[in-house]
């Protein structure tokens, strides 16, 4: 349905044809999936085929328009005004993609895997839906890929193979294809900042999963509203945050799974609601204490009271790892001479590693092994601090800005301080603040533990958005 809607909300689109499972197609009417992709836009539905190609080809040949564009329902967060754009750029070369540039480094191997060339990272995009072409062009491709016997993996491809030239439009990283549960998470994440569609179900006729990932993002953000405000206020105010806290497991207890009939469902949200309204409200009153000690304080100072940002979140990471011999010492994206290195899937740099989970951590995404897990041979080497550029649309997607950052490094040998200020310098320039927004600091463990030993570093980045 989001998909559905965001395609329909396009300058130029007519029509919008929902190509399915057969399964699907069966119980279109009687699951509710018809009534509720009609309320977001679907004009018509037909059955797909085994392979992508092949429910490409039904969907277009369904299609009544001179232009067609083809997308992945599991691209949920692609955006309407990007998509046009796209279809302008299609009618003026003849074919389009929208895409969004690599910023990791890219490798061509061999069977072997042996790294046969480093490719030019500028000449890499990473191709996403919609795919626009001239509906007779596209049938075209599709029927002689099938001709020679060629599965195409997507409609550019295709495309491709008859000679047509397809252009690229550059698209946030956000409109990534739901694949693995850590995707799915992400984008329920990013979907409760927006409108849901037309005829989004909601309460009776809804299952109870989908009540609970209507409220997560309600649930995490109020989660970081609490952290910490217990440290900050007197008696008075901490008890305060403890009614926000009590709301808070009401909400968690009205979204525990059960078994229930559709028709007691709505109660069930109906209940959270009120307990998600009682948390905020007690987080509201915790954080006017916090506000109304501030201004005291400040007062009795003779300093003006400062106001508090409409929204902020305060971020944690922390990372450790081993030192060994032969590899680079990398600390904010800068080379550190010394006889050993940092050992890690990626590049294992610990400053830029904490900054990432900091961030996630305050966005409520989960932390940095579930966004680049160390399984994933993508990551092997990487730059981490092209990993932290992609985490920075997430940021931007959920409305936030970095507004600061406090990091400190633990290590004891080499020193740092020569090289402190390198990194504060690229650590700006990738987050597009000042660098008098990044505050570093570098530490000795006084030769206790690992640290202190020589055998490992460690870092901790505290970090703030605001929105």
């Amino acid at each position: 349905a989001w998909s559905t809607h965001a395609l329909a909300q396009v300058e130029g689109v007519t029509e919008v044809v929902g190509v399915l499972h057969p399964d699907e197609l069966a119980a279109l009417e009687t699951s509710g999936l018809g009534r509720a992709l009609r309320a977001a836009g679907a004009t018509r539905f037909v059955q797909g085929g085994a392979r992508r190609q092949d429910s490409v080809r039904s969907g277009v040949e369904a299609a009544s328009g001179d232009w067609v564009l083809v997308h992945d329902a599991a691209r949920p967060l692609v955006e309407p005004q990007v998509v046009a754009r796209a279809l302008g750029r299609a009618r003026q070369s003849g074919a389009a993609l929208l895409a969004a540039p690599s910023h990791d480094t890219i490798k061509r191997v061999d069977a072997e895997g042996r790294v046969v060339e480093t490719v030019p990272r500028e000449l890499i995009w990473r191709a996403q839906t919609p795919q626009i072409a001239r509906q007779r062009e596209l049938l075209e491709a599709l029927a002689d890929a099938d001709q020679g016997g060629v599965e195409v993996t997507d409609e550019a491809m295709a495309l491709e193979r008859m000679g047509r030239a397809v252009v690229v439009v550059e698209s946030p990283v956000t409109n990534f294809k739901v694949t693995t549960r850590v995707d799915l998470e992400r984008a329920e994440a990013l979907l409760a900042e927006r409108t849901p569609p037309p005829g989004s179900q909601r309460g009776a006729d809804a299952p109870l999963d989908e009540l609970r990932a209507e409220l997560r993002g309600a649930r995490s953000q109020l989660s970081s509203l609490l952290g910490g405000l217990g440290q900050l206020l007197s008696d008075e105010g901490a008890a305060t945050v403890e009614d926000a806290r009590a709301a808070a497991q009401q909400l968690r207890e009205a979204l525990r799974p059960a078994e229930a009939p559709a028709s007691e469902l709505r109660d069930t949200l109906q209940a959270a609601a009120r307990a998600a309204g009682g948390a905020f409200a007690a987080a509201g009153g915790a954080v006017a204490a916090a506000g109304g000690q501030a201004a005291r304080a400040a007062g009795a100072a003779g300093a003006p009271a400062r106001a508090t940002p409409a929204r902020t979140r305060i971020g944690l990471g922390t990372d450790i790892h081993r030192l060994v011999e032969g590899r680079k010492l990398i600390l904010g994206g800068v080379e550190v001479p010394y006889d050993k290195g940092l050992l890690g899937h990626s590049d294992a740099d610990i400053l830029t590693h904490a900054l990432i989970d900091a961030i996630l951590g305050a966005c409520g995404l989960g932390d940095i092994g579930e966004r680049f897990p160390d399984t994933d041979e993508a990551y092997a080497g990487a730059d981490s601090v092209d990993l932290l550029r992609h985490v920075l649309a997430d940021v931007a997607s959920l409305g936030y800005r970095i507004e600061h950052v406090d990091a400190v490094i633990h290590a004891q040998r080499p020193k740092l301080k020569p090289y402190k200020q390198a990194m504060r310098e690229n650590l700006a320039q990738a987050l597009g603040v000042e660098v008098a927004a990044i505050n570093l600091k570098a530490k000795t463990a006084e030769g206790l533990g690992p640290v202190g030993e020589g055998l490992a570093m460690s870092a901790q980045v505290v970090v703030q958005l605001a929105g």
